[in-house]
């Protein structure tokens, strides 16, 4: 077996082989083996052909890696440890909060663009822009108290305001105490500063803060209580 393997690897002898072309261009031998077998309107392209480089083993698929999402508490859980709620009656106090509603004035002096409040024009012509800025405001942190209410105990409440939800407002009052105000129910007085009082129906806010400020709001005929 071994001597056949030699024998087979054995270079011809000269006598065998004088006979044959050998070309020692290769690529020009390949251009000139084609232009004789290709028609005359394919030798045009053959120099372009030449060119292309042609993988013949599998491209394997890239895999993405899947992101794995941070693990979050279910409402449910949420609700159990409490997570989002403040506390009830007396865990907090109204000198806690004042400087909240110190920032939410420097916020609102900017949402109305004015440097004191007693600047905001009295004209009627001009209200529409500031209705509009009162209705995408952020209330946490104003003072507010309640003028009208459908619930006779919700008037005369007043406090800043600790908690801006989709339906209501918790406020935390100068006795210490947080309550709980319906907005669908009530009209608002909002306490700015220089004297100003700004009135605003809760009706109007029944929106998530967070969605307010973003929505596109139409004029339309305010809703008596």
């Amino acid at each position: 077996m071994i001597m056949g393997m030699i024998e087979l690897c054995t270079p011809l002898p000269k006598s065998k082989i004088s006979h044959i072309k050998i070309c020692e261009n290769t690529q020009q031998y390949i251009i000139d083996f084609l232009q004789n077998l290709l028609p005359p309107s394919d030798r045009k392209s053959i120099p372009d052909e030449l060119r292309k480089t042609f993988i013949f083993n599998k491209i394997k698929p890239k895999h993405k890696k899947k992101v794995e999402k941070g693990k979050c508490f279910s409402a449910r859980k949420r609700l159990r440890f409490g997570l989002g709620r403040i506390g009830n009656r007396n865990q907090m106090k109204y000198s806690d909060v004042l400087p909240l509603n110190q920032l939410w004035l420097q916020y609102m002096r900017e949402m109305l663009n004015v440097e004191s409040f007693a600047d905001i024009s009295e004209n009627p012509r001009n209200w529409e822009n500031v209705n509009l800025q009162l209705i995408k405001a952020d209330y946490h942190g104003a003072k507010i108290s309640i003028d009208r209410s459908k619930c006779p105990s919700l008037v005369g409440v007043t406090g800043i305001v600790i908690q801006d939800t989709k339906n209501t407002f918790r406020v935390c009052g100068m006795d210490n105490i947080i309550r709980t105000i319906p907005k669908d129910v009530v009209k608002i007085n909002v306490h700015l500063d220089d004297g100003v009082t700004l009135k605003v129906f809760g009706r109007e806010l029944s929106i998530r803060p967070a969605e307010r400020a973003v929505k596109k709001f139409k004029n339309s005929s305010i809703v008596m209580l």
